[in-house]
């Protein structure tokens, strides 16, 4: 059973073997790019997220429960506190910085461009939370931060300009 827990783990932490890609076509042991897979997967399913307020913040609980599970299990399980080829809390993230808001084709991509820059840049108190934090919870949590920064900063633009 903990084997096939494993493997379950590892199949959605790194957003089904995504996260492996990064590491296959470069050299370095710890490539990047894979959080950049995994937000524009997030991207991807945007048109199979679930309308409705109460629904969607349903949806975000449950797959952040799972993807800190997940995370938690696979980076146990590989013996790193934040293995990069976790990208499944870029997806969550990711669907985060979209909730409630418009999804047509300019809000989309400057979500995608604002979570991926509060992802990378990892701002106060993105960064503080990130080190303070350990295990899956804190893989995910950090993202799921940098998707409200992004989401905020973009109702702040949509509320002044007029997309």
């Amino acid at each position: 059973m903990s084997k096939l827990y494993s493997k379950l783990a590892a199949l959605l932490a790194t957003d089904f073997c995504l996260g492996f890609l990064p590491a296959k076509v470069s050299a370095r042991p710890r490539a990047k790019g894979g959080g950049t897979l995994g937000t524009l997967l997030g991207l991807l399913f945007v048109p199979l997220l679930p309308e409705g307020r109460i629904p969607y913040a349903v949806f975000l609980l449950v797959v952040t429960v799972i993807a800190v599970l997940a995370s938690d299990k696979f980076c146990a399980d590989t013996g790193m506190e934040d293995d990069q080829r976790v990208i499944i809390d870029e997806t969550v993230g990711y669907w985060v910085a979209v909730a409630w808001l418009p999804h047509n084709f300019l809000t989309l991509a400057l979500a995608f461009g604002l979570f991926r820059a509060f992802d990378g840049l990892k701002p106060w108190p993105i960064r503080q939370v990130d080190n303070a934090v350990g295990g899956g919870f804190g893989v995910v949590l950090d993202d799921v931060l940098a998707g409200v920064a992004a989401n905020l900063v973009l109702r702040g633009l949509l509320f002044f300009l007029p997309i």
